[in-house]
């Protein structure tokens, strides 16, 4: 049995014309994105499994929903995770599955950027959570990474800079 799996982390937007907050994520983060999640092979490798904070809830889709997501993938990263990161990794989704998305928290990112606040005044800790906060809980408890961003402030592309500079440093780039 094979004790590495591989996770990915996905850059995406939406793959229709105009979705308005979609939008303003992209225009406010200066980004061809505006969401992140992980996806990866559950039940023994074989089965897509897509984890994200959107809509109402952070969720598993599986393969059958995740045809009608309608999302263009921009930009990815693959990790390769042993089996007790996969543990770690599959606990930590269950522990925060159907947890409400974060509006509020969201909006107070957009205020963040915006006006320059050093902290969001919306943020509600375990309550709820944006796809960045998702995103970041995997690199800091499975990866084991410090992250230099603060999550409740930090959106797809801080996400996005901490692993390219990570990925940076262990190649001694």
């Amino acid at each position: 049995m094979n004790d590495r799996r591989l996770v990915e982390i996905q850059f995406t937007r939406p793959n229709r014309w105009f979705q308005p907050l979609s939008w303003l994520i992209r225009k406010v983060q200066g980004t061809p994105y505006s969401h992140v999640r992980l996806a990866w092979n559950g039940v023994g490798g074989k089965v897509p499994v897509i984890y994200e904070a959107s809509g109402r809830s952070l969720k598993f889709i599986g393969p059958i929903a995740a045809k009608n997501l309608n999302v263009k993938i921009v930009d990815s990263f693959k990790f390769n995770i042993d089996n007790n990161q996969y543990r770690s990794l599959v606990e930590l989704c269950i522990n925060y599955a159907n947890v409400d998305y974060g509006k509020k928290q969201l909006i107070g990112i957009g205020l963040v950027h915006s006006f320059g606040l050093n902290h969001n005044p919306f943020a509600d800790g375990r309550r709820s959570q944006v796809c960045s906060e998702v995103v970041g809980h995997f690199l800091e408890k499975i990866l084991g990474w410090d992250l230099g961003v603060n999550l409740d402030i930090a959106g797809p592309k801080e996400i996005r800079d901490e692993i390219v500079k990570h990925r940076k440093l262990r190649k001694g780039i």
